[in-house]
Formats: structure tokens, sequence, C-alpha cells
């Protein structure tokens, strides 16, 4: 706890700017619970709720817009809310379930190269999925670029029940960037058991987009599970403490790249 004081505490006298993330209410959303919220603050980012039936437009402070887990799709007022704040040059971080529908959060996705891979990805390699669990508890591969630089080789990414991001092409204005991935030996499975055919890997988990006209950045991550603590407890048991750390480290990472901020990991107290 004295190593987090001062890491912390240091940053924070030397930082000369500090953050808000709005996390987004109104459709079932996950609040980010102090696992995360803790690591973000440490990194100068205070984490705020967002209904926008109270408001039509996203607030002029928000240095991003957290859309985590919805149980529902956005209204058709919402996304065009949130596509005007990205007109604008506004920062969305997304995470979704895909038991859940959401056209309209989709649709706006796409608009930044990227769409859904249907079907539960299942790995076959084991280097890709937690030992001694289902093989949908998957530990992708970690791209290595500026958005995860500050997740380090001792850290693990964890996305337990996973779906595929389709990537489309990078335009003179899109740039899409792979963060997490799947070997070549997953598939999508798209019943309750492997078909002839299941579309094979692999298979992007997350994906950064950033349109350099508008200076609008979006990351979407396809599990539900990402932010969320109970459930990593839950499959993860004696490991979740590493793994949601270092899930914390990667949205902090997407905070700093979204900022403009050096990257660093900030130590949680243990």
């Amino acid at each position: 706890s004295a190593e987090n004081a001062l890491s912390s505490g240091i940053a924070k006298v030397t930082r000369e700017s500090s953050y808000v993330l709005y996390q987004l209410t109104g459709h079932g959303e996950a609040s980010l619970e102090s696992d995360f919220t803790e690591t973000l603050d440490n990194s100068g980012v205070t984490v705020q709720d967002l209904n926008l039936l109270t408001t039509d437009t996203v607030p002029e402070d928000a240095a991003a817009l957290l859309i985590n887990d919805p149980q529902a799709d956005l209204s058709t007022l919402d996304a065009a809310a949130i596509k005007t704040y990205l007109e604008n040059g506004g920062h969305l971080f997304v995470t979704t379930d895909l038991t859940v529908s959401t056209p309209n959060l989709d649709a706006l996705l796409a608009e930044y190269g990227m769409t859904r891979q249907e079907g539960l990805v299942i790995e076959n390699d084991s280097n890709y999925y937690l030992y001694g669990t289902a093989q949908t508890c998957l530990l992708p591969n970690l791209s290595s670029n500026e958005i995860t630089a500050g997740v380090t080789d001792s850290m693990h990414v964890f996305t337990p029940v996973a779906q595929g991001i389709v990537k489309g092409d990078s335009t003179d204005d899109l740039t899409l960037t792979t963060l997490l991935s799947t070997s070549s030996t997953a598939y999508a499975m798209q019943d309750y058991a492997q078909g002839a055919n299941d579309p094979n890997g692999p298979f992007n988990i997350a994906v950064a987009a950033s349109n350099s006209t508008t200076g609008a950045k979006v990351v979407w991550v396809n599990c539900a599970n990402l932010l969320n603590s109970k459930g990593i407890e839950y499959v993860a048991r004696e490991y979740a403490s590493l793994l949601i750390g270092g899930n914390a480290q990667l949205l902090t990472s997407t905070m700093n790249w979204m900022t403009g901020e050096e990257n660093g990991v900030v130590i949680d107290s243990k």
C-alpha cells in the first residue's frame, strides 16, 4: 500500500492535467468497480455517470465516454448524441455482450470500421486460455503498440466469454489497430457445438479506431467481462487479482492514448 501511495502521489503532484471519464447509464450498463476506478484515479482520471435521458449531449469536459456491457440497445437519440460527440473529436471505449442485440450501437461502431464476428470464440491453443478453465476463458495475444504500451510483459489481459470483431480496411482518415487477438486455431462456435461452417481464427477481440480528420478515437472490446471484477473472480479464482490488474491497466493505457498522456504502469496496492 505504501508503494501505491508513493507512486500515485508523485504522479498526482507532477501531473499537469486531470480528466473525466463518463460511464453511460440507462441501458443496463455495468458500473466500474473499485479495482478499475482506483487505477484510473491514480492516473488522474475520475469517473462520473452520464444518462443521456437528462441531457442531449455528452458534456464538454468528457475526456472519454465508456459504454460498459449494455443490456439494452442505445435509443436512436442516444446513438445520435454519441455520433455527434465522436464527429467533434470525442473518445469512446465500448465493451459488449455477445448475447445482447444492439443494432444501433453496432451501426455506430461500423462507421469506425468494426463489425461483429458471429459466434462464441473457442480457443484450441492452450497458451491462449487460462489453465484449468473452459476454452472460452481467453488470454488473448496483446499486440505491441502505443495504446497497449502501459501493459507490461508481466501482466495478462483476460477476456472470458468473448466474440470476435471483424476489422475493416484502414483508409486515409481511419486507422484500425488490433489490440487483442486469438490464435489461428480458435473458432467461432455459432451453435452449441463446433460445426463444419464455423469460422476459423485468428479473431480480433479488441480493436482501436482513430480518425485523423475529426480526432475521434474508439476502442471496442467484444467481451462483457473485461471490466467485471466479480465475473473474473468467479472463473479465475486465485488468479483473479493478477488478471483484474492487467485489465485495469489496459483501460488506463487506453485512456492515456485517448488523452495524449504518456503511458505508464500505476502500481496497485497488494
